[in-house]
């Protein structure tokens, strides 16, 4: 398979349709029309802040990954994050992670239950976090707490994680533990079962590891906030000065219906979403319609564009050595001992 893979034939039509559908899904042709005679310098430097974006997405897989004991260089992740991105927003309920861990495991041996260990991390904790630190803003905002007790339930929201992993409430440890084998088969469940385990331990070990869970709760939060000064750069192009707190609250919250959508890139629901929020902040409809649409056009498309050749890039240089190696290694993940996994 990945012999296949590897050949132009393959990659380049798939790289062009990725191109394709995330240039058709941001409406580039209509920037004129919705966006009038924006400033260039907002616009522009919001642009590149998507390569910090890139960066921090590489060096937050790269430490769980180290932090695993399967480190990978911040520079290969660069490719493999950004890919991931795209994949997550062109699927439903981001099921192309399945290809991110095929694509660890293929091209730096990281084994399956260790990359989707991270990809949970990544995927259903960060997005924890974005949700639940854009209500807390929120909230605050509607309600108008003071300041200090809005500090203090952020700072107990990036602790969280790791006092429900050390409570036991552990999803995949549980699930191991279902009785699916009359339904799989007895054999085919004691092997997702062990998996299972083996995920679950690495995902535990990260979570309620106080430095792990510091340095990705920090990556995670720097990655929200250059989202945010992107949609803040965005309405300052088109004259609107938004609150930076309540940019945080609002994306975070659209962000949050997009992905409980279950769509690809939300199909409008994260749009609808902020522009109702903007909207409830006093920005003019118009101007928040806008202002959504920029920040389709300054974040998601560049970021969409580079996930689509980073997947030519990866496809191309994935490793000689056929499917049945993946294959062979596949198995015998999924009939180690669970008493081995990673600490």
């Amino acid at each position: 398979m990945t012999r296949w893979l590897r050949r132009p034939i393959v990659w380049l039509p798939i790289s062009g349709a990725l191109l394709a559908f995330v240039a058709w899904r941001s409406r580039i042709w209509e920037a004129g029309a919705i966006l009038g005679t924006p400033d260039p310098v907002p616009l522009a430097a919001a642009v590149l802040l998507n390569g910090i974006v890139v960066v921090l997405w590489a060096v937050r897989s790269g430490d769980l990954l180290a932090a695993a004991h399967h480190p990978v260089g911040v520079g290969p992740l660069l490719p493999m994050t950004a890919f991931a991105n795209t994949i997550n927003n062109l699927t439903p309920g981001s099921a192309g992670e399945v290809v991110r861990g095929w694509m660890l495991r293929a091209h730096h041996g990281v084994p399956y239950a260790t990359g989707a260990a991270v990809i949970v991390i990544e995927r259903v904790v960060a997005v924890a976090y974005l949700g639940s630190s854009a209500a807390i803003v929120w909230v605050g905002h509607l309600l108008a707490l003071p300041g200090p007790l809005v500090l203090g339930l952020l700072a107990l929201l990036v602790v969280l994680p790791g006092l429900v992993y050390g409570a036991g409430l552990r999803v995949a440890a549980i699930a191991a533990r279902l009785p699916l084998g009359g339904l799989l088969g007895s054999a085919r469940w004691a092997r997702v079962g062990a998996a299972l385990v083996r995920m679950d331990a690495t995902i535990a070990g990260l979570l309620t590891h106080p430095r792990h869970l510091a340095v990705f709760a920090l990556s995670t939060g720097l990655i929200f906030a250059v989202y945010t000064a992107q949609l803040c750069l965005v309405a300052a192009s088109v004259g609107i000065a938004i609150d930076p707190i309540l940019a945080w609250g609002a994306l975070g919250l659209s962000i949050v219906a997009g992905v409980l959508s279950l769509l690809p890139f939300g199909l409008g629901a994260t749009d609808l979403v902020l522009a109702a929020l903007l909207a409830s902040l006093g920005v003019p409809a118009p101007a928040a319609g806008a202002i959504v649409f920029g920040y389709r056009l300054v974040a998601t498309l560049p970021l969409g564009l580079l996930g689509a050749i980073s997947y030519g890039w990866l496809s191309a240089r994935l490793p000689d050595g056929g499917a049945r190696v993946l294959v062979a290694a596949t198995r015998a993940e999924m009939a180690s001992d669970p008493a081995e996994a990673n600490p």
